[in-house]
């Protein structure tokens, strides 16, 4: 506030107060009686105009400084239709040019890119129209089936393969190869690895399959369902049984051996005498083989006899015999016995103190050959049969961290980790505070482990119908 020259913060308005606040003066006038304050304002000050105070601040005259911009951008907008446009069209269309950029480790076209070509493309990845065979349009199937023309149906189930890609001919009339192959994103995979492709059909499985038992599926971290174990039930890889980690009365494995994980780990007593202590470890028996650190199969000879011995002491005391370890008729055959009684003596000894310390006994049927037999072995060798585990991606953790197995006194236990173990250190598809994003393909393989088609032979080619479709 201005009053009599002097700038002041607050006044108070008394009769005949002028007071000045910016180019108006406020002054206190005689008031009538029925009125507490009478107030006039006045403008004491000219506005000035706008237009003309702009023009004395302005230096740069507006007519000269506009032709410039606008030369220079129109400048700029024909350097980048050159750039960006002409030049790349013109190596695509022009055959000779486009042979003479080849030689050169850029072409024009590069600006085009997105990104990266992909390793398995690389070696024609300067000449975009083997894929992007039409201007602003998506890469057809056909681009990729004019290489890709033994490629066979990524799905083992001819029905499920028909209904996801609707396939008629050696092309799709469902899913795009693009929309799960995805290019110009090296050094990532070509195949995608996040869960869009998968959530498509999981996500309302139904949708895709009404008779289908299986749970929507959206992520990991969410929905996924508890894992299943397979059990081994017979000699073939196919001979085998799904069961839920969460039936725990059925998760017993019968594998046909005696084997306590307890006895076998840590400091242990070894085969030669009371100062013979060994310590084990989980990789005394399990042997890590290939990239991916995948165990073989246990093996006796390789194995079990660095510390038990390869035959076994039977019969009475006065007249122990020692029988070498392998199939029941062989072992027997090495009894040298006189009478029927000798012969059950051995037998019950070697059932009892012998094949029975390491193997489940089973009784055979009257006539048979063997008064007994040891039971089948059927070790599962793969739990996981429907998803992918790499041990190698694991290397940094202790065994003991996924398989609690050093207070198993029997080998029906089944130590292998659950859903809510690997959820400690996994999340789904995206982060999470400590823990890694793992999204579907991270664990499975899409439908099939391998796209030949020596192994699918339903692959059609093109201008032919699979079987399963006729």
């Amino acid at each position: 506030l201005e009053v009599d020259g002097a700038i002041l913060q607050n006044i108070a308005l008394t009769h005949g107060a002028q007071v000045m606040i910016g180019p108006y003066q406020l002054k206190v006038e005689p008031a009538p009686p029925d009125v507490d304050l009478t107030v006039s304002l006045q403008l004491v000050h000219r506005l000035p105009d706008d237009f003309q105070d702009l023009k004395l601040r302005t230096h740069e005259p507006l007519q000269g400084a506009s032709s410039f911009k606008r030369r220079l951008s129109l400048w700029m907008a024909a350097f980048i239709a050159l750039i960006f446009l002409a030049l790349p069209l013109a190596q695509n269309l022009i055959p000779q040019l486009n042979a003479a950029m080849e030689k050169l480790p850029l072409g024009f076209d590069r600006v085009w890119s997105p990104g990266h070509i992909s390793n398995s493309h690389l070696h024609f990845g300067s000449q975009c129209f083997n894929c992007h065979e039409v201007l602003t349009r998506k890469v057809s199937d056909q681009a990729c089936a004019n290489c890709h023309r033994d490629t066979a149906p990524h799905i083992a189930d001819p029905a499920l393969q028909k209904h996801v890609f609707k396939r008629t001919s050696l092309l799709s009339d469902g899913l795009r190869c693009a929309e799960c192959h995805r290019e110009h994103k090296a050094p990532h995979p070509l195949a995608r690895q996040d869960n869009t492709a998968c959530v498509k059909c999981h996500g309302n499985i139904k949708a895709s399959d009404a008779k289908t038992t299986l749970p929507d599926i959206h992520d990991f971290d969410y929905d996924h369902p508890d894992f299943k174990l397979s059990f081994s039930t017979g000699h073939s890889e196919k001979d085998f049984e799904r069961i839920p980690q969460t039936d725990t009365a059925r998760l017993v494995e019968k594998s046909g051996l005696k084997f306590p994980h307890s006895q076998h780990f840590g400091k242990v007593q070894g085969p030669n005498g009371m100062w013979d202590v060994r310590e084990l470890s989980c990789t005394n028996c399990h042997r890590q083989e290939g990239k991916e650190m995948r165990f073989k199969a246990v093996s006796f000879k390789r194995d079990c006899l660095v510390c038990h011995a390869s035959q076994l002491e039977v019969g009475p005391a006065d007249a122990i015999v020692k029988v070498p370890h392998g199939a029941e008729q062989n072992v027997f055959n090495t009894l040298k016995v006189e009478t029927p009684k000798q012969f059950l003596r051995y037998s019950e000894s070697l059932k009892s103190n012998g094949c029975a310390y390491c193997h489940e006994i089973l009784e055979t049927k009257k006539g048979d050959a063997l008064p007994w037999q040891t039971a089948p072995l059927r070790i599962s060798q793969d739990w996981f049969s429907k998803a992918h585990f790499n041990h190698a991606s694991h290397r940094t953790q202790q065994c003991q961290s996924c398989h609690q197995v050093e207070a198993s006194e029997t080998s029906a236990d089944v130590a292998m980790p659950d859903r809510q173990s690997c959820l400690q250190c996994h999340s789904g598809n995206n982060p999470k505070h400590k823990r890694i994003a793992s999204s579907c393909m991270s664990c499975h393989i899409f439908h099939s482990a391998n796209h030949s088609a020596d192994t699918l032979p339903q692959a059609v080619t093109e201008g032919e119908t699979a079987g399963a479709e006729e």
